[in-house]
């Protein structure tokens, strides 16, 4: 099963290849295979933060912006090191993807969230 997360503005995204100081908008429709996700967290920024988008332009991330945190399964991440070498070995790496919703983006936050929440049991 997928979730889609729908292009809007003030919608944006950090990943682990990405240094952490940098966010990037979502400017297509993104498909998170959701059978991958070993974990996932809801948080509210507490205090304002400073963030580069990719082309070195600093943005301030308001306080109450929203995240939604997917951690990945290993199965999502298994790569060979030093392939076709006596050291070859199986990495598992943990990916995880922040969505990270700009106040503006609370639509799409809430339906994001309701999907969540409909597939959680308590």
């Amino acid at each position: 099963m997928f979730l889609q997360v729908k292009r809007t503005p003030m919608l944006y995204l950090q990943h682990k290849d990405m240094d952490g100081n940098f966010i990037t908008p979502i400017t297509s429709s993104l498909r998170i295979n959701v059978g991958l996700v070993a974990e996932c967290s809801i948080y509210s920024i507490k205090e304002e933060r400073i963030r580069q988008t990719l082309d070195g332009n600093d943005i301030i991330v308001p306080v109450g912006t929203h995240v939604i945190h997917f951690e990945m399964s290993y199965t999502h991440s298994n790569h060979k090191h030093h392939k076709g070498l006596p050291t070859e070995h199986t990495i598992n790496e943990r990916y995880y993807y922040k969505l990270i919703f700009f106040p503006g983006a609370d639509a799409e936050f809430a339906r994001i969230k309701d999907i969540l929440d409909r597939h959680t049991l308590n």
